[in-house]
């Protein structure tokens, strides 16, 4: 596949056949580029006191996508990050089995981080998944700072793990947990998903150019 070819987007539909994934985002949302998204990253303040591993996060793999409800540069905004990587389980593991480490590995870069009720297992577009609910304290350099909710669902699909994580703001009035819901259960994945390794990165992010 070529890049302009692996990535399709029509309305609210996202299509990515290089990792066998479809939604539909809420509508009147849109994509974020990603390289502001990296940028973002770069100026949020992390939960570790651990400058190596701090640096370590900021400069780890990119999202496949991202959707907000805003401009992400200008405001605190209602969001959806999507990643996708090999699939890190031991054998036999499943999302939910795993849930105690995706809860560690939050805890080490979320400010103020607490989880809300237990890990749902459940099932995504036909394959084992888990739903964690949190709430944190959001904060970066660029003057967006307050508490947020957020939602992580890890899907695993044969050699591929997927991480849908989202983010509100019920504390001033921003909810978006049904948007959420109808992102959560458009999600449709690929019998048979890309073998590993993963591509690079540009073939998976046109979005970008």
């Amino acid at each position: 596949a070529t890049p302009l070819s692996a990535v399709a987007v029509s309305g609210d539909l996202y299509v990515n056949h290089r990792v066998g994934l479809a939604f539909r985002k809420p509508p009147g949302w849109r994509y974020e580029n990603l390289r502001t998204f990296a940028d973002i990253r770069n100026e949020y303040e992390y939960a570790t006191p651990d400058d190596a591993f701090a640096a370590e996060l900021k400069g780890g793999p990119l999202p496949i996508v991202v959707v907000t409800r805003d401009p992400v540069m200008r405001k605190l905004s209602p969001s959806a990050t999507v990643y996708v990587e090999d699939n890190p389980l031991e054998p036999g593991e499943t999302p939910a089995m795993a849930a105690a480490d995706i809860i560690r590995g939050f805890g080490s870069f979320l400010n103020e981080m607490r989880v809300i009720g237990q890990p749902d297992p459940s099932r995504v577009a036909g394959c084992d998944a888990v739903e964690i609910r949190y709430g944190f304290l959001y904060e970066d350099r660029l003057g967006n700072r307050g508490p947020v909710r957020g939602r992580s669902i890890a899907i695993l699909n044969g050699p591929l793990l997927f991480t849908f994580n989202t983010m509100d703001i019920p504390a001033a009035g921003v909810d978006a947990q049904a948007e959420f819901d109808a992102l959560r259960d458009s999600i449709v994945l690929a019998a048979q998903p890309a073998a590993k390794p993963l591509p690079a990165l540009d073939m998976l992010l046109p979005l970008t150019r």
